[in-house]
């Protein structure tokens, strides 16, 4: 009886941490971002193409530029100078295609908001 016991609690403990594993890695997306965080380099940003090797290089380097550039208050050309020609361009906002952010389908856009020829605000979208 006590083995019975014993094997049902190994049982039931294997499956608790096999569940959250799974939650853990496979349904976190801030995980999977973490790991594939890439530096941000302007010329491979200017250069990049959609392809399906290369569909999640934007995507992954969004977090080092936005760490390391403090947008506010840069002009237009300033932004345009260091990610190349916006995916869309309005009179106050300036859009960047991410590609796919590797949840799903979903793809990203990093979108500035614009003042006056400055900037004002950004976000970071993904849907």
């Amino acid at each position: 009886m006590i083995w019975i016991k014993r094997i049902l609690i190994f049982v039931i403990t294997t499956i608790v941490i096999y569940v959250l594993s799974v939650t853990l890695f496979v349904m976190s997306p801030t995980i999977s971002d973490f790991f594939d965080r890439t530096e941000f380099e302007s010329e491979t940003w200017i250069n990049w193409q959609d392809t399906e090797v290369t569909q999640k290089t934007r995507w992954n380097m969004i977090h080092d530029l936005t760490n390391k550039y403090d947008f506010k208050g840069k002009s237009i050309s300033d932004i345009k100078k260091l990610l190349g020609k916006p995916s869309y361009e309005s009179g106050n906002e300036l859009s960047y295609y991410l590609g796919l952010t590797g949840h799903g389908i979903n793809t990203g856009s990093l979108t500035f908001k614009v003042e006056n020829g400055k900037v004002n605000g950004y976000y970071v979208w993904q849907g």
